[in-house]
């Protein structure tokens, strides 16, 4: 009989510690779900402020395409432009008014075309039409795509973040203004290649074309890989954001919540350099295209009023790209007065004159 009492006793231990091994084996699988669960991540698709940022701008087009179509539509109503007067000072009214429309209809409809894709995906998403409304009255208001952003500066990763985020969308606003100048140089090379009779035999003017069409191109792949780059991103920034405010505040915050002084040594000085000769290497690439554009406009331009609303150049034309060069001019010159100052301040204090070359 004790034997017996004694295996139950034993069987009773056994059974409790294999009890106590499962739960104990089950309490990390338990705690890895409660700590996912814990973590939120970023979904561009189904955040509405996302969809509100791309509606904004393509609504607001439309709103300039309507005015200017009622303008037109008005202009025809009233009988201006069809007289038989010309004013070389203004623009022609009465030229080609139907194509003007025609082509602002078409513009009209392919931005109505996006906005309905954009609302469609949304849609498949699953996100709210009311819920988009509501933030695309927040960006009408001006606030800030990232929500509660004052609230979370004090992570370091989020203000690294977002300085590779400044970084990136400066970057690619001077690869779109160098897309936009290769593009203006190009249209003016091809004009002046096309314009000679003996054309095809200038071999080294097309190879001229088709090198500047190739930089348009590398051009316009850097952009889309820039973009590619800043949606990456604004996703990892939002993820920062959502998960910051579960994370413990501690003196580490407070310390990354310190104004960083930026030291004054090589890398900031050629920075700064780089910064100024890159904005005067532009401002003089533009202006040698406004020259050109200007030189074009006035060889086009002929005292025959006929012709030149046929060939749609006007004073007005002329004048706001004299008025553009010279703007140019003095911007140049202001940008010039600008590295003449920032190497009078790097020699001050005691740099070395070898930073402000690029």
């Amino acid at each position: 009989m004790a034997k017996v009492i004694l295996s139950r006793v034993a069987l009773a231990t056994l059974l409790a510690c294999l009890f106590c091994s499962a739960s104990r084996s089950q309490e990390p699988s338990e705690q890895r779900e409660a700590g996912n669960d814990s973590v939120h991540h970023y979904v561009r698709a189904k955040d509405p402020t996302w969809y509100a940022k791309q509606l904004v701008p393509l609504r607001r087009e439309m709103v300039e395409v309507d005015q200017q179509m009622r303008a037109i539509r008005q202009a025809r109503k009233d009988g201006r432009g069809t007289t038989g007067a010309v004013d070389l000072d203004k623009a022609p009214e009465g030229v080609n008014a139907e194509a003007a429309l025609l082509l602002l209809q078409q513009h009209r409809t392919q931005v109505l075309q996006r906005i309905s894709e954009i609302e469609d995906e949304a849609r498949r998403n699953e996100v709210a039409p009311g819920a988009i409304r509501a933030e695309e009255s927040t960006e009408e208001n001006g606030t800030s795509f990232v929500a509660n952003d004052a609230m979370h500066n004090s992570s370091p990763e989020i203000a690294e973040t977002k300085e590779f985020l400044r970084q990136e969308r400066e970057h690619l606003e001077h690869a779109n203004n160098e897309a936009n100048l290769l593009q203006r140089k190009l249209d003016l090379d091809k004009h002046t290649v096309y314009s000679n009779p003996e054309y095809t035999l200038q071999q080294s003017s097309k190879a001229n074309l088709t090198e500047t069409q190739n930089q348009i191109a590398e051009k316009r792949d850097e952009i889309r890989q820039i973009q590619e780059k800043i949606a990456a991103l604004e996703e990892h920034l939002q993820d920062l954001v959502l998960n910051a405010a579960k994370k413990d505040g501690g003196p580490a915050a407070d310390e990354a919540s310190m104004v960083k002084v930026e030291e004054k040594g090589e890398a900031y000085w050629r920075k700064k350099f780089a910064e100024i000769h890159y904005k005067i290497r532009m401002a003089q690439s533009e202006l040698d295209i406004l020259q050109r554009e200007l030189n074009e406009s006035l060889l086009i331009n002929d005292p025959n009023p006929q012709k030149a609303l046929r060939e749609n150049v006007t004073r007005q034309k002329i004048n706001a790209h004299r008025k553009a060069t010279e703007d140019k001019r003095k911007e140049i010159a202001e940008l010039q007065r600008d590295l003449s100052d920032l190497e009078d301040e790097l020699r001050h204090a005691g740099g070395d004159p070898g930073w402000s070359r690029e």
